[in-house]
């Protein structure tokens, strides 16, 4: 009875260390499993991972005929990608170069959002900016450059279509100064050290770029007397409003225009 006893409690201890041993092995098992489903979420963002537009921005390439610039809509895409390629073998009349722009979305580089061109004679000069101050910012490109004025090539940003639109009217505009305040744009042409020039000023109107005041200064190279001439928009189109000589022994030229270059001067009453 003694012996049948010892061997049934020593069967009971060994079916108990084995349900022990399964016991364990299955919490061991379900651990795993838990960690691997852990690192398998935590893994997944990683996976998922997408590059920065900066990093995007850093991997193109820029050289003597490459150029890469971000431009950030504040749209509902964010920053895009401007990518430039000069074409040296396209020469249009009265440019050494034909420009190739395409934009990305730097989210998906397969194929561009949008592509144009434009003639230049100068390269790797852009320009962020709100040019029609609508919250939106835009983008303009050096096209010409001389020993004072330059001139761009302008392309806002259109939210509802999600494309740049090229303002030929802006290609006009000497030096572009853009004003919030008054949401004008400014130009300056120098054509002397006298202060002689022609001073314009564009406004957006429908939606459209169009200058509303024009203010030429010039010389008389026979009797080096300076004239001052201001036109201002009416009825679609610049109309003189203003002309009158000046000594060349004064500054009184200088003064009379800088009265002129406040669009809310219409001259004296």
């Amino acid at each position: 009875m003694v012996i049948m006893k010892a061997v049934l409690w020593g069967s009971r201890e060994i079916k108990l260390r084995l349900r022990c041993k399964i016991l364990l092995f299955f919490c061991l098992f379900l651990c795993a499993c838990q960690k691997n489903s852990t690192e398998d979420v935590a893994q997944e963002p990683m996976d998922q991972h997408e590059k920065t537009p900066r990093q995007v921005l850093e991997e193109q390439v820029i050289d003597d005929t490459h150029d890469a610039f971000l431009v950030d809509t504040k749209g509902e895409l964010g920053e895009v990608l401007v990518t430039v390629e000069l074409d040296e073998n396209h020469a249009p009349e009265d440019f050494d170069a034909m420009l190739h722009f395409k934009v990305w979305n730097p989210g998906s580089m397969e194929s561009p959002l949008q592509s144009m061109e434009a003639a230049s004679n100068c390269f790797h000069r852009s320009d962020i900016i709100d040019a029609n101050f609508d919250g939106y910012m835009d983008f303009s490109y050096t096209y010409a450059m001389g020993n004072q004025p330059y001139y761009d090539h302008l392309w806002i940003w259109e939210e509802e279509q999600k494309r740049f639109v090229e303002i030929p009217e802006f290609d006009e505009i000497s030096v572009p100064d853009l004003d919030e305040e008054t949401k004008t744009i400014y130009g300056f042409n120098r054509s002397s050290a006298m202060g002689t020039g022609v001073h314009t000023f564009h406004q957006w109107i429908d939606e459209k770029l169009v200058c509303v005041r024009r203010i030429e200064i010039s010389r008389d190279s026979g009797t080096d007397c300076l004239e001052v001439i201001v036109s201002d928009r009416a009825d679609d189109e610049l109309i003189e409003v203003y002309r009158k000589t000046f000594s060349p022994d004064t500054t009184e030229h200088l003064d009379e225009s800088m009265k002129w270059c406040d669009l809310n001067y219409h001259g004296e009453s």
